[in-house]
């Protein structure tokens, strides 16, 4: 028999009462003033044991029995309350605490970490193309008025590089992505007025090149070798990669803290996140592997990949007083392309493949 107080359905009121069951196939609960409710225990709803917090018994016609004897609920419904009972396990060892608590950041980590990427490549790969459209609509206006200014170069100079990079480097691509349609924007920018060396890409094909980066690259096998990284991008699908992996982050943090306020705001830096946040290192080999392997077809020399990469890192430090030992640090920070020492050596190791006249390099 347990103590406790029995509540009427949408009443605050209380009046003390006591539970019991009879074969565990009937129940009733008495009140002092004679009262008595009785049905099956099946038809019973017991709350789950949270340490000592008072336990609810609703009962069918949606009155409630609380009571603070939560070792006599477990003990009378032994058997039925399996996962209440692993709860309190938990909640009463420490042991069990600390390997959950593991257990529990262990499986967090695991699902931002792969989880999150592998789905998000799957899906961006499963959506039609015109979704990299949707998502990229209006980028180039925010880039516009947030980023970049007119570009200084001059037209025939876009126009050279334009026209170089339709008739060429474009077509590469027509076998990995049909319904791809490239388009070159040229533009100055300048972050605390040094003039900035960059490329970017968006998933509509839209692809953005700095004035200062064009002035760096000593020819255009440097500016191609650049173009098919970003077109690697785009082929690859990692914008869109990008912004899924964006979304469900969002929307996992809104579960864990319970504010879905921003959810109204999904549409709002879809855009902006492009240009916001760095391609992870695995969108960057890929990016990587595309354009070498794309440039080997082109009779283009990969080296030139690793000079123009070097020359902006080297450019970045001086205009910044870095030193040359944390390059590859202040670039990933202020580029999207960081130019680290292992992908200049995979370069300089098509390079090799490219000069023994070979057209895939393993």
């Amino acid at each position: 028999m347990i103590q406790g107080y029995w509540h009427p359905k949408g009443s605050a009121s209380r009046f003390s009462a006591t539970f019991d069951v009879n074969d565990l196939q009937r129940y009733s609960v008495a009140l002092e003033d004679g009262t008595t409710y009785r049905g099956d225990v099946s038809k019973l709803d017991i709350s789950e044991r949270l340490g000592n917090v008072a336990r609810k018994i609703t009962l069918e016609d949606g009155s409630i029995f609380t009571t603070l004897e939560n070792d006599k609920v477990d003990e009378l419904f032994r058997g039925t309350q399996k996962l209440n009972s692993f709860i309190h396990y938990l909640e009463t060892h420490y042991r069990a605490i600390f390997v959950a608590v593991i257990v529990t950041f262990a499986s967090g980590f695991a699902f931002f970490k792969w989880g999150i990427p592998w789905t998000s490549e799957k899906i961006a790969h499963a959506l039609p193309y015109e979704t990299n459209e949707l998502i990229a609509s209006g980028s180039m206006k925010f880039l516009d008025k947030a980023m970049f200014d007119e570009s200084n170069l001059s037209r025939e100079k876009q126009q050279r590089v334009s026209k170089h990079f339709y008739d060429k480097l474009a077509l590469l691509s027509l076998n990995d992505e049909k319904k791809i349609v490239y388009k070159l924007h040229f533009r100055s920018w300048k972050m605390g007025g040094t003039e900035i060396p960059n490329a970017l890409a968006l998933p509509s094909g839209d692809i953005v090149v700095t004035d200062k980066f064009i002035e760096l690259a000593k020819n255009q096998d440097e500016i191609d070798a650049v173009l098919l990284h970003e077109m690697g991008h785009v082929v690859h699908r990692h914008g869109l990669e990008m912004m899924i992996e964006g979304t469900f982050i969002t929307v996992a943090v809104m579960m864990i803290t319970g504010d879905t306020s921003g959810m109204g705001d999904f549409g709002v830096g879809l855009g902006t996140a492009l240009v916001s946040s760095s391609y992870s290192r695995g969108h960057e080999s890929e990016a990587d592997r595309y354009a070498f392997d794309k440039m080997l077809q082109a009779k283009i020399d990969p080296k030139s990949f690793s000079n123009i990469m070097q020359r902006m890192t080297e450019y970045m430090a001086k205009e910044n007083n870095i030193s040359s030992e944390s390059d590859d640090k202040f670039l990933d920070y202020f580029a999207s392309h960081p130019s680290t020492k292992e992908r200049i050596e995979i370069a300089n190791r098509y390079s090799e493949c490219f000069k023994a006249g070979l057209s895939v390099c393993k």
